[in-house]
C-alpha cells in the first residue's frame, strides 16, 4: 500500500509528464510561440469581446470586392463578329421603293457578321459593321436607299450575340458559357445559370476577371451587399471555389476527429455537441480550450511586406480562448461565439485521470524471461 501511495503521489507531482491524451492545462497556459519566447495569450471566454465574432468579417472595410468593377456594369451593344442580326426596311412614301407592292414593310431576313466585320445585305451591298452599333448601321442603310426610296426607314435588331457570353467556371453543378441578354444580368444570374454553387455560401468564393483586372468576395457577401452583385460584361469570367469549412476537437471528447460546418452557422456550444460532448469520467470541464489563428488587419505587415498600407493584409496571431463548462455563464456565451475555419477544441483531462494512468503503468506486471525450449 506505501508502494502504491508512493507511486500516486510522484504521479501527481509529474503530471505534466504522465500519459495523456493531449496537453495539460500547463502546457497550454505557458505555450510561447514559435522560437519565440512570446507567452500565446490565454483568454478567459467571459474576458472575450461579445461582439467579436459576430461582427468580424473576412475582409477589411478598404476591400471593395467586386463592387470596385460597379461603373462598368453595361450591356455592350455594338456589334462583333459572329454576331445575328435581322434587317427590316419600311417606306411611307407612295412611289418609293415598294410602290408595286401591298406592303410597305420588307424583311430583309437574318445576317451574321463575317471575320472580318462586314455583312452582305441587299438594296445596300457590303458593309463594315464591327465595332458598329444597330442604331449606327440603321442610320446607315437609310442614307443607302434614299437614292432610291421616298422615305425609308430600317431596323436593326441583334438576334444573337454569341461573343456577349460570361464564363462561369469552378465548384458550380454545371460550368460553361452563358449568353447576356439585354436584361443585363449580374453575378447571381449568371450562377443560377451554372446551377448554382456547390459549396455554402459562407465557404465560397467568387472571383470575377475582367481583361487585365481580378477581384473576390465571398458568395455570403454578395448576398448580403447589393453593391457586390454587379452587372456583368461580355467575356466576364467567373470563378467559383472555396472549401467547407472544418474545426478539430481532440481530447476528452465522446468523438473525436475533423467537422464540417457553414461558417456563420456553428457556436461554441454546437461544435461541443458536434463532438458528441465531454468525457464525464475523463474531462476536466473547467479547462476546455478553444485554439485560433486569429486573422489580424495589420497596415504596419503590409508596409514591412512591400505593399500599399491603405491595401487590405491579413496576417494570424495564435490566441487560445478558455472555457470553464462549469460556469453557466459561459454556457450561455458559448451560444454567441462562432467557430472559424480551422478552429482547434481540446478537452483536458482531470488530474486524477492522468495520476491513474501513471499508476497503472506502474502496476503493469514486469515481463517475464521466455521458456527454455523443450528437452533443455
Amino acid at each position: 500500500m506505501r508502494r502504491i501511495a508512493a507511486i500516486l503521489v510522484v504521479g501527481l507531482l509529474s503530471a505534466c509528464g504522465s500519459p495523456s491524451a493531449g496537453p495539460t492545462v500547463g502546457d497550454i497556459t505557458s505555450a510561447t510561440l514559435p522560437n519565440s519566447s512570446e507567452r500565446i495569450p490565454v483568454i478567459n471566454l467571459m474576458d472575450a469581446p461579445i461582439d467579436f465574432p459576430a461582427t468580424a468579417t473576412a475582409y477589411q472595410a478598404t476591400d471593395h470586392g467586386l463592387s470596385r468593377f460597379r461603373s462598368g456594369g453595361s450591356m455592350d451593344s455594338r456589334l462583333r463578329r459572329g454576331d445575328v442580326i435581322e434587317v427590316t426596311i419600311l417606306d411611307t412614301g407612295e412611289d418609293g421603293l415598294f410602290s408595286a407592292t401591298d406592303s410597305k414593310t420588307l424583311n430583309l431576313g437574318r445576317f451574321t457578321i463575317d471575320e472580318g466585320g462586314f455583312v452582305n445585305l441587299p438594296f445596300v451591298g457590303r458593309q463594315r459593321v464591327i465595332d458598329s452599333t444597330p442604331e449606327g448601321l440603321q442610320n446607315r442603310i437609310v442614307s443607302k436607299l434614299r437614292s432610291s426610296s421616298v422615305n425609308p426607314q430600317a431596323v436593326v435588331t441583334v438576334v444573337e450575340k454569341p461573343t456577349s457570353s460570361v464564363t462561369v467556371n469552378g465548384k458550380v453543378r454545371s460550368a460553361g458559357r452563358f449568353p447576356l441578354t439585354s436584361n443585363r444580368e449580374r453575378v447571381l444570374d449568371a450562377l443560377a445559370l451554372a446551377g448554382g454553387a456547390e459549396g455554402a455560401p459562407g465557404s465560397t468564393t467568387v472571383t470575377l476577371v475582367r481583361g487585365q483586372h481580378r477581384a473576390s468576395t465571398t458568395l455570403d457577401r454578395i448576398l448580403n451587399e447589393e453593391s457586390q452583385n454587379i452587372r456583368l460584361m461580355p467575356e466576364d469570367q467567373l470563378f467559383i471555389d472555396g472549401d467547407a469549412a472544418s474545426f478539430t476537437a481532440f481530447g476528452a471528447f465522446k468523438s473525436t476527429g475533423e467537422f464540417q460546418f457553414e461558417p456563420g452557422k456553428m457556436t461554441l456550444a454546437q461544435a461541443v455537441g458536434r463532438a458528441g460532448g465531454l468525457l464525464d469520467d475523463q474531462a476536466n470541464a473547467r479547462h476546455v480550450y478553444l485554439m485560433r489563428n486569429q486573422p489580424v488587419h495589420s497596415n504596419v505587415a503590409a508596409a514591412s511586406a512591400g505593399k500599399n498600407p491603405g491595401a487590405p493584409f491579413i496576417t494570424t496571431k495564435p490566441v487560445v480562448y478558455r472555457v470553464d463548462m462549469k460556469e453557466v455563464a459561459n454556457l450561455l456565451l458559448m451560444q454567441k461565439f462562432q467557430m472559424r475555419d480551422g478552429d482547434l477544441l481540446v478537452a483536458t483531462n482531470a488530474m486524477m485521470v492522468d495520476a491513474a494512468k501513471l499508476m497503472t503503468v506502474f502496476q503493469k506486471s514486469q515481463a517475464l524471461p521466455a521458456a527454455a525450449p523443450p528437452g533443455n
